[in-house]
């Protein structure tokens, strides 16, 4: 039997490599998506097909097989709506490329592709924090509430189930990712190492020890990934999945960490304002306190989360953070180019 055949677009990035990867390891025919062939070897070590091209332009569509899954892991904050747009036309050419490779099978050819659409666990906006009387956990019902910055994220990503015509679809609602290059959380190896260069005792960190930080290991998220594409088909399709590991933290669990491994006193300035435009990275991990709830996915799909948690294991982490900053691996060089004062920030203009 023919192997099931997945598309994961952006497959050089955070998720979308991980995604790629896990993929590949349960069986899937795995093609990646990237926008420049230099990253086309890493795929390939791993069974990965590249396949060089952009949402913007469909036309290498034509050279694929009908694909029965797309891992959609992109998004441009600053220009949300028009890689939205360009990332349905690009879901629609997958389809109709399907129907056509199938067509001489009348059973196929009613089926389509399964889009699994990336959006984020900030789309709810802010929890209370730790010990507060009001925290709950936000669930696939919350209200979205997102902050500014991701307004139209929030209102935009919705719309992938407008199409079904042409797609199945799902939402995918993340947490913030850490692991390996060590993702959104390397902001916290970066600080620490730079306090201790700078030969300071202190490293003060821009939230209260109280704020809930939720995140997930990058390889757990693509599982859950891998989780929903073989799952039934009918219980999945048009569903909104959040994606969280099995309990929260809180930073003052991940301040201890970083204590203990860099030999600095963790001091706390207080819960940031997110209100400002843009992203400061930092106050964002440490200041977005928020507890997200995956009883839903792990209830219909079975997925689980294995990885130890951040503080669970803070210093494996940390190393391989650290080697692959050594061999200057793209994914942390992208976010070391965003250090500005010793602090991370994104899009402030």
């Amino acid at each position: 039997m023919a192997p099931r055949t997945v598309l994961v677009t952006g497959a050089n990035g955070f998720l979308g490599s991980a995604a790629a990867r896990i993929f590949a390891i349960s069986g899937w025919q795995t093609y990646g998506l990237i926008r420049d062939a230099r990253h086309a070897p890493g795929l390939l070590r791993d069974e990965i097909i590249p396949v060089i091209g952009s949402a913007a332009d469909t036309s290498f569509v034509a050279t694929l097989p009908a694909i029965d899954v797309v891992a959609s892991t992109t998004e441009d904050i600053s220009n949300y709506v028009g890689h939205f747009e360009d990332s349905i036309k690009l879901f629609k050419a997958i389809a109709a490329r399907y129907r056509t490779v199938k067509e001489k099978n009348e059973s196929s050819a009613r089926a389509r592709p399964l889009v699994i659409f990336t959006s984020g666990c900030k789309d709810y906006g802010t929890t209370a924090y730790d010990g507060h009387a009001d925290l709950q956990p936000h669930t696939e019902e919350s209200p979205l509430n997102g902050p500014p910055q991701l307004a139209l994220r929030t209102k935009h990503s919705q719309r992938i189930f407008d199409h079904s015509a042409d797609f199945d679809a799902v939402l995918t609602r993340p947490t913030t990712f850490y692991g390996r290059t060590g993702t959104y959380y390397a902001p916290i190896f970066t600080l620490a190492q730079q306090a201790v260069d700078a030969g300071l005792a202190e490293l003060t960190l821009p939230s209260d020890p109280r704020s809930v930080m939720h995140g997930t290991h990058g390889d757990d998220v693509a599982a859950a990934y891998v989780a929903i594409a073989t799952s039934e088909r009918a219980v999945v399709t048009g569903q909104v999945f959040n994606i969280s590991s099995h309990r929260y933290e809180t930073a003052a669990e991940v301040g201890r960490e970083i204590e203990k491994s860099y030999g600095l006193k963790v001091k706390w300035a207080g819960f940031p304002s997110l209100d400002a435009p843009g992203v400061d990275f930092v106050d964002w991990l440490f200041g977005f306190s928020q507890w997200v709830g995956s009883e839903k996915i792990r209830r219909l799909t079975g997925w689980t989360d294995r990885k130890p948690l951040f503080s669970e294991m803070f210093d494996t982490y940390r190393a391989s953070f650290e080697e692959y900053l050594r061999v200057q691996d793209d994914q942390v060089t992208k976010l070391q180019a965003r250090v500005a004062g010793g602090k991370y920030i994104s899009n402030k203009n």
